[in-house]
């Protein structure tokens, strides 16, 4: 239980000392680290682990539903709302039926978004400290 409250208390600093641009790559860095513990745990017959591991995957995605800003986003807000949508149905599915290849379709389509997160997050910070410009090299 030690070493769970320090993870937690560890997660919360990070979160805590992330810039807005670096959240989001980190809550899909937690959303894979969900969706793989998962798997493994269907693989070694966890059915309670399993199930802790998804709800914390689920709770993650619907954090990340949560803070689309509509407004701004526009198009890419509704279609981002429409995959995390179908994120919580495949999670939610996958943890009923205990269907791996569903499990790891998303779990392929989330470290993929998670790429695509962490590359504009990093253009963005590296803007922020340029006064406004990109940094080269």
């Amino acid at each position: 239980m030690t070493g769970q409250r320090n993870a937690s208390a560890y997660l919360e600093a990070k979160v805590m000392s992330s810039s807005r641009e670096e959240l989001v790559p980190l809550l899909y860095e937690h959303l894979c680290a969900n969706l793989r513990r998962a798997a493994a745990q269907i693989d070694a017959g966890d059915i309670e682990g399993k199930a802790a591991s998804l709800d914390r995957a689920s709770g993650i995605v619907f954090e990340l539903l949560a803070s689309l800003d509509f407004e701004a986003g526009g198009d890419l807000a509704s279609r981002l709302a429409a995959l995390y949508s179908f994120f919580a149905t495949e999670i939610s599915n996958a943890g009923r039926t205990l269907d791996r290849e569903r499990l790891d379709r998303v779990t392929s389509m989330v470290a993929s978004l998670h790429e695509a997160w962490q590359q504009a997050a990093a253009q963005a910070t590296g803007r922020d400290r340029s006064g406004g410009r990109q940094r080269t090299g």
